[in-house]
């Protein structure tokens, strides 16, 4: 495998304003960014996917886990701790290559901030060829969402962001794969720590409370995207109807380990797991969603649309229910549920 040394090559920011969402979340943009190795990625599997061989591997910092591999689009790379190195081998097969695509080795490399010494490749059982790093081979994680994203740190206890040395990137700060309730949480950092702002809060949830001129007060999240409610839903128990096509539309608010609040009542912030496996916010037991129409921080276009979704307000009700949908969102269309 021959590997060629670079200065440097792009990557694509990672996500580090004030909320991870890694569910299809809109982050400024009408459509939101899905990940070419998703298993839902316009009828492309995952295994399809593993086929594009990447062309560098580079360095990313995160906030959060700090120094961590990933490839030539920005994508988190992974390793297993059921491989093993010594000799380097994957034992993950069938299902679990479907959700964790093996990154595929290939003859020419473009590394930053990665040994080549420490580069390798292992053959796997069906007889293609895997990159390895440190002896560990490496993978991408089917519901990373974006660039940036590290969802599949600490899953079921093996899985971990690959270090620059093929080690596992802060173990010790694995996220649970069900967040604990958001009501655990401290509202304000220690006293003795200077908050960072609200846009730099990586690994936080943030819920705002901001006063709309047609709508009163509302909430927002960190970086000041309207948050919605839907009537189709259910509070006792707190469960979420909106899925499939309607999580494209809607996309659901994810809940983290850490919850800042801002005029927001924390008992009434919590969060629940979904069908498909996200584990979403609640505000007075409703599930929070965005909208794929919002198309800058401020829009409330998703006011009032099929007469079930509203903006929420900070404890969790309808604001201004009573108001008719913004001008070009009658409700109808691939958004209206």
């Amino acid at each position: 495998m021959r590997i060629r040394p670079i200065f440097a090559f792009p990557l694509v920011a990672a996500a580090t304003t004030g909320i991870l969402f890694t569910a299809n979340a809109v982050t400024g943009s009408t459509k939101p960014t899905t990940s070419p190795y998703s298993l839902a990625n316009d009828g492309e599997t995952a295994g399809d996917a593993a086929t594009a061989k990447p062309t560098a591997l580079g360095v990313r910092t995160d906030t959060y886990l700090g120094k961590i591999v990933v490839d030539d689009k920005g994508w988190t790379l992974y390793r297993f701790d059921k491989d093993t190195v010594k000799p380097p081998t994957s034992n993950c097969d069938g299902d679990c290559a479907s959700t964790w695509p093996p990154v595929p080795a290939s003859d020419e490399l473009e590394l930053k901030g990665v040994s080549k010494a420490l580069v390798g490749k292992v053959t796997r059982t069906d007889g293609s060829e895997q990159l390895t790093l440190g002896g560990w081979p490496l993978y991408r994680y089917a519901k990373d969402a974006e660039a940036g994203d590290t969802n599949g740190q600490g899953v079921g206890g093996t899985w971990f962001a690959a270090a620059p040395t093929g080690g596992k990137a802060n173990a010790d700060k694995a996220a649970p794969v069900v967040p604990p309730s958001a009501t655990a949480e401290p509202t304000t950092p220690p006293k003795k720590k200077k908050p960072a702002p609200v846009n730099n809060w990586a690994g936080w949830t943030v819920l705002k409370a901001v006063k709309d001129p047609k709508l009163g007060w509302i909430v927002v999240d960190a970086k000041g995207w309207t948050l919605y409610r839907f009537d189709k839903d259910t509070v006792k128990p707190s469960i979420s109807n909106c899925l499939g096509a309607c999580a494209k539309a809607w996309p659901p608010v994810k809940s983290t380990t850490k919850i800042r609040v801002v005029g927001v009542p924390k008992k009434l912030v919590g969060s629940i797991m979904r069908k498909d496996g996200v584990c979403q916010l609640t505000l007075g037991g409703w599930p929070l969603y965005r909208y794929a129409k919002d198309t800058e921080p401020g829009d409330t276009r998703g006011q009032g649309v099929g007469g079930t979704w509203f903006a929420s307000t900070p404890e969790g009700k309808k604001a201004a229910a009573a108001a008719a949908p913004s001008e070009g969102d009658g409700g109808g269309g691939d958004y209206g549920y």
